[in-house]
């Protein structure tokens, strides 16, 4: 089908369409502008984190961080994008950034992925390469309706899964919820510790108390295993730090701490954005395992979510076992790749 005029639905589209770049500043002022109705999903598409991920690992691509606009200059979205080689690709990476998407103003989902197709054709870039899609993402939503009416190729893949838990309005309702295996494991596991120690949860919340405490979250980080241990290059650790600094600045980290008698034994770096808890990390202190203390940090701010009336606890990616055993389910994750050539 032409390029110039086609319809999805019941919504015309008019092929004319722009693309303005945009600074993070700017990006910033748009999410300030609550007229503009976009949509942020994530954590992981807020201005701040994608300043700091482009700024730590951005080098040597270029940025593709646009505005699209339609032919009557209405701003139908921005695309978060980046280009290596002539794919473009989301302004961000899996191993830091559990789901990606666009940002787009709502209910003009079909607007804006036609714009997308054409501005992308018409600047000679040859694919997309999308991950970290969950179900219920815009992109998914929309750009394979659009892919098709444009001629376009594509192909997806589950590559991953994600694990949430909708939260019940109390703690009892939680334990009554799970088998009765798994409620009796969690009232073993917290007598046992309590046995042994003073037991309670330290949950730091303001920027001064973050900037303080990210040096004993990190320790903690490193000790839990050797692969995290190696996964926490000097890169990697300088945007969790600045991330960790950006998103308490606008009052959404919660870094939460298991502390047994006076010691912090065990953590739990969590974002508290629109209604849903999100477990971004954990550590804990390798001596104090045979006690559970990494399980019980995280049940414990698992309750604290609860306590706060939020409505999902989202575990984020990975399979572990631990995550079905506290009544999450499982949410698939997929790779989308189309083809512009």
């Amino acid at each position: 089908m032409p390029d110039a005029c086609c319809r999805l639905g019941a919504t015309p589209w008019l092929g004319a369409a722009s693309a303005v770049p945009l600074t993070f500043d700017e990006l910033m002022a748009l999410r300030a502008d609550a007229a503009q109705d976009l949509v942020w999903s994530f954590p992981f598409m807020l201005p701040p984190w994608l300043k700091r991920w482009w700024s730590t690992f951005g080098a040597g691509q270029e940025s593709l961080l646009w505005q699209i606009r339609d032919g009557g200059d209405r701003l139908l979205g921005v695309a978060p994008l980046r280009l290596e080689g002539r794919t473009a690709r989301f302004m961000g990476s899996l191993d830091l950034c559990d789901y990606q998407d666009f940002i787009v103003r709502r209910g003009l989902e079909p607007e804006f992925f036609h714009a997308l197709l054409l501005i992308l054709r018409q600047r000679g870039i040859s694919g997309l390469d999308l991950s970290g899609l969950r179900p219920d993402s815009a992109t998914l939503r929309g750009l394979p309706a659009a892919a098709e009416i444009r001629g376009c190729r594509m192909a997806m893949e589950q590559e991953d899964i994600s694990c949430e838990l909708t939260l019940p309005s109390s703690w009892e309702a939680y334990l009554a919820a799970l088998s009765g295996k798994e409620r009796h494991e969690i009232h073993r596991k917290l007598r046992r510790m309590e046995q042994s120690f003073p037991l309670r949860l330290e949950t730091v919340e303001s920027l001064e108390d973050v900037d303080a405490a990210m040096d004993h979250f990190l320790h903690l980080f490193r000790m839990s295993r050797p692969e995290k241990r190696e996964f926490l290059t000097e890169a990697r650790e300088s945007f969790v730090r600045g991330m960790a600094r950006s998103l308490a600045e606008e009052g959404l980290v919660r870094l939460h701490f298991l502390v047994a008698g006076r010691k912090r034994v065990a953590s739990a770096l969590c974002f508290d954005f629109q209604n849903t808890v999100y477990l971004y990390n954990s550590g804990h202190d390798p001596d104090y395992r045979d006690l559970s203390a990494g399980l019980l940090c995280k049940v414990l701010t698992l309750r604290h979510g609860i306590e706060s009336g939020r409505g999902t606890y989202d575990f984020l990616k990975g399979a572990e076992t631990y995550k079905a055993r506290l009544g999450a389910r499982p949410v698939p994750l997929y790779r989308c790749r189309i083809s512009l050539e």
